[in-house]
């Protein structure tokens, strides 16, 4: 947590409605880093609380996150990050206006979001693309961790051998970046043997009190834990 914050909206209200170990582990890392005050509010997937009539009212897509800002309701990863960013700019959770790194930024998170995420999905949430019964749904399944494997080897590739993400800057992407590897262990990846340039940017990332504290609070050490295990998961 940055200390001395001042909110630019003084009347602005933050809550966060997550499920614990998901893709709103990002934006709820953000809002510690800034410091800005928020509720976080569970609502836990595992047990389809997603579905729920309240929960439906806030988000009709029923999914994580979403994030109420002064009783507005915003939703999808990127706007989030994006936005948590631009509360606190001097704390530099985004390159600089103008540049390529910027863009680059903008590219990693988009690639995260619907590209990667969406294969993962297709592996670990098949019933949004398949109607039940379906007669090839084992083997799509299937495809679908395969071809999350190969983006994860795609992510290792694009990372550096030392630093964060975009290189000397701690930004959006490393936050984004740590629960894809959380997840990496449904998938039967040792990521500690096999992608090592990644476990040492998750080694920085969980030594930030911010992350610590998110962490703690969404009680996903477990999965901390398991992820950073050195044998193969499968």
């Amino acid at each position: 947590m940055i200390d001395n914050f001042q909110p630019q909206d003084t009347h602005a209200r933050h809550v966060l409605y997550y499920s614990p170990g998901a893709c709103s582990l990002a934006p709820h890392i953000l809002l510690e880093e800034i410091g800005v005050p928020f509720e976080a509010r569970q609502v836990n997937i595992a047990e389809f609380e997603h579905h729920r009539p309240d929960y439906r009212a806030i988000n009709p897509r029923m999914r994580l996150p979403a994030l109420s800002i002064s009783g507005t309701i915003v939703t999808e990863v990127p706007a989030l990050l994006y936005y948590i960013a631009s509360l606190r700019p001097d704390a530099n959770l985004l390159p600089a206006s103008g540049t390529v790194d910027l863009a680059k930024c903008g590219e990693f998170v988009a690639f995260l979001s619907s590209t990667v995420h969406v294969t993962y999905a297709q592996f670990r949430r098949p019933e949004r693309f398949l109607p039940p019964d379906f007669a090839l749904g084992d083997a799509i399944i299937e495809q679908g961790r395969k071809n999350s494997i190969g983006l994860y080897h795609e992510i290792e590739s694009q990372l550096p051998e030392e630093g964060w993400a975009l290189g000397s800057q701690y930004s959006i992407v490393d936050a984004y970046l740590l629960p894809f590897y959380l997840w990496a262990p449904r998938l039967g990846l040792s990521m500690p043997r096999d992608f090592p340039r990644w476990t040492r940017l998750v080694s920085r990332i969980l030594e930030r009190p911010p992350v610590i504290r998110a962490v703690q609070r969404e009680e996903i050490e477990h999965l901390v834990e398991t992820a950073c295990r050195e044998d193969r998961a499968d």
